[in-house]
C-alpha cells in the first residue's frame, strides 16, 4: 500500500475546506426554517364595495336540435344565445329591459342574427 504524501499547503486547504464544511452544517441545524416569521398579508388598496357583486348565472339547456345558452345577473335575463346543431345560423336573443312593462303580453326579446364579421 502506497501512502498519499500531502504538502503541507495541500494539508493545510483541505483542513480549511473540512472546517469550513463541518461548520456550515452545524450553523445549519442550529437555524431551523421555522423561525422566519410569515409574511403579512397585503394591504387592500382599493376600498371595499359599498354592495357585493351581483350574482352570475350560466345556463345552458340543449336537445337533439338547438343549445341554448342563457345568462341570468340578479335573478334577471340579460342574454340568450341560440345555437343550431343541425345547421342555420346562430342568433342572440335580446330580452325585454326590466324597466319595461311586467305585462306577460310585452314580454317578448328581439332575436338578432349577425349578418357580417369585420377583422
Amino acid at each position: 500500500m502506497t501512502a498519499l504524501r500531502l504538502t503541507p499547503l495541500t494539508a493545510l486547504c483541505l483542513a480549511a475546506l473540512l472546517c469550513s464544511t463541518v461548520a456550515m452544517r452545524h450553523a445549519a441545524a442550529q437555524t431551523p426554517a421555522a423561525q422566519t416569521p410569515p409574511a403579512a398579508p397585503l394591504a387592500d388598496t382599493q376600498p371595499r364595495p359599498k354592495y357585493p357583486e351581483p350574482l352570475v348565472r350560466d345556463h345552458v339547456t340543449q336537445d337533439r336540435s338547438v343549445r341554448i345558452q342563457e345568462r341570468q345577473v340578479r335573478g334577471a335575463t340579460t342574454s340568450i344565445e341560440v345555437q343550431p346543431l343541425h345547421g342555420g345560423a346562430a342568433y342572440h336573443v335580446v330580452p325585454p329591459s326590466i324597466s319595461s312593462s311586467t305585462d306577460p303580453a310585452h314580454m317578448e326579446g328581439q332575436a338578432q342574427w349577425k349578418v357580417l364579421t369585420f377583422k
